[in-house]
């Protein structure tokens, strides 16, 4: 099929998956949904559509009726003529009815694609892995090394679009994390507790942590921020830390930070080392709390990683291209 006849269509997140896949709204290839939700303006009735909508809440309860908000894909001008690649988020296809996609198949021709952000077998997977026994995805796409192997899907290299240069700023703090609980709060709060030990100025960020566990009045909890300002406070710090959820293999967001955005990480990603721009003088990882170096977190030196826009979510059209034109050529 000619390129011209080809249309990708990318199904965004409501929430912060704008921010990865930013650069597809420059590529023409790509018509962008900001959420298979209709734009509305008014307050009261954008939350309603998040807890509505919400992975958490339909995680324990599948709420009837979220088609009321999902017409941004019936919007489309479609055409009998035409190829349609449509490409889901494992939280952006939340919304819609696989009913619906399944009957949009029937009339256009139309492939499915997802995009898996978590661990296949997370909690947070749990809807995506319904709409898998519903719905045929041409490719499920997967950042996850082992779920790769042991599921078969496509390995994909992270994503993440540039927002901000960070060029010339200077450090004030040492350390920053930012994230949710998702089984990791032990674990944060040991290296937290490290960390004071060692006088280490750090930046903690941890939300969903109910009452009970919030142990230090040092760590800012269930108060995240947008993410422009997060990005405000990376610019202040010397080492993001990296604490994948329990399962995960793959490299999170915060390792796409620290390559763009030239600063040091401390992981405990185990896969750290086969990563691309993976460098010993920039990125360390833990397997224990005491492996942790502080003097190296500290310490201040000039960080740059050459990034060369690999990341950039455009990568995986051309990679799905690809993927089209062998097919069509065997």
């Amino acid at each position: 099929m000619i390129e011209k006849n080809r249309q990708f269509i990318f199904v965004n997140e409501i929430y912060n998956l704008k921010i990865i896949f930013n650069d597809l709204t420059k590529d023409d290839r790509v018509t962008v949904l900001n959420g298979p939700c209709k734009e509305i303006s008014n307050p009261f009735l954008i939350f309603l559509r998040k807890v509505h909508c919400h992975p958490a809440v339909n995680r324990y309860i599948e709420l009837p009726f979220k088609g009321i908000w999902s017409d941004s894909l019936r919007n489309i001008p479609w055409d009998i003529e035409k190829e349609y690649i449509i490409i889901f988020t494992n939280s952006s296809i939340y919304p819609l009815k696989a009913e619906y996609l399944l009957e949009l198949q029937k009339k256009y021709h139309i492939k499915y694609v997802l995009h898996m952000n978590d661990h296949w077998e997370s909690p947070y997977s749990s809807k995506a892995r319904e709409y898998a026994k519903k719905i045929h995805f041409d490719y499920i796409f997967t950042i996850d090394n082992g779920d790769a192997e042991k599921y078969g899907f496509l390995l994909s290299k992270a994503h993440y679009s540039m927002l901000v240069d960070m060029k010339g700023t200077l450090p004030k703090y040492d350390l920053y994390f930012t994230g949710q609980n998702k089984g990791r709060l032990e674990l944060l709060h040991k290296i937290y507790n490290k960390l004071q030990e060692e006088k280490v100025s750090s930046l903690f960020r941890i939300a969903r942590v109910k009452k009970k566990d919030q142990k230090y009045a040092g760590i800012t909890y269930n108060k995240m921020v947008p993410y422009q300002a997060v990005l405000d406070e990376m610019k202040d710090c010397n080492c993001i830390l990296e604490i994948l959820t329990p399962g995960m293999t793959g490299a999170s967001l915060r390792y796409c930070e620290a390559v763009c955005y030239n600063k040091k990480l401390l992981s405990n990603n185990r896969n750290i080392t086969n990563l691309p721009f993976y460098c010993s003088e920039y990125m360390r990882y833990f397997e224990r709390i005491e492996d942790i170096d502080c003097e190296w977190v500290k310490e201040r030196i000039s960080v740059n990683y050459n990034y060369d826009g690999s990341f950039s979510p455009i990568r995986l059209v051309d990679q799905i291209i690809t993927m089209e034109e062998r097919k069509a050529a065997q």
